[in-house]
């Protein structure tokens, strides 16, 4: 029942191509290694984030950094499309590295749009010092490492990957929610509106998949 779960889920946002996505524990996991890496670099920042910037009065990247966490987004977009017309044959490994580089950089422009400060004159942006940078980063190497050579027990390693998922969609409905006061009530409106939208989406992947 659990596996039913977390591939319903997975559908919602993935083409769940077997041979596309990697395996722990010998079964297949609910979303393609490209997807998969997506959320790893999402989580890493997102930890980070939450754990060492959520008091602090911070705001998206400067203008530069903002620059190269852009660029972060171009070697998906070149593996993606190299592999869509044919130009080369992509792997597990590459959509997982290349889907990672694209996630890690999103949730330093969307965490800090969450806070009331974030455009305070005298908000800092999110990006202050190296760490800011580099520890969400080397996490995201770790994470992927784990899951690339299945070091992971399957439930423990989808399930993590799909709460990562219902998370990221959650922070994403919180924007319809800036009006309610209380935090408990905004978050709880954001993961039902979360999860009524993935679910929309797999039941929608359903009907239109052979």
């Amino acid at each position: 029942m659990l596996h039913d779960i977390l591939h319903f889920f997975g559908r919602a946002i993935c083409h769940q191509i077997e041979d596309r996505s990697l395996q722990a524990s010998g079964e297949t996991l609910s979303i393609c290694a490209r997807d998969t890496g997506i959320y790893i670099g999402i989580f890493s920042t997102l930890a980070y984030l939450h754990l060492f910037k959520r008091k602090a009065k911070i705001t998206i990247p400067s203008i530069k950094i903002s620059l190269f966490l852009l660029l972060l987004v171009v070697p998906m977009i070149i593996d993606g499309l190299g592999s869509y017309i044919h130009l080369f044959e992509s792997n597990n490994a590459r959509r997982l590295v290349s889907g990672t580089s694209f996630g890690f950089g999103l949730p330093y422009f969307l965490y800090p749009l969450l806070s009331a400060n974030s455009l305070e004159a005298s908000s800092e942006p999110v990006i202050k010092h190296g760490r800011d940078l580099f520890a969400p980063l080397f996490l995201s190497c770790g994470l992927g490492g784990l899951v690339f050579w299945e070091w992971l027990p399957y439930y423990l390693l989808d399930g993590f990957i799909i709460l990562t998922v219902i998370v990221w969609f959650s922070l994403c409905a919180s924007f319809l929610f800036s009006w309610v006061d209380r935090t408990w009530l905004r978050s709880a409106f954001s993961i039902f509106c979360g999860l009524i939208f993935l679910t929309m989406l797999s039941l929608l992947h359903g009907l239109v998949s052979p």
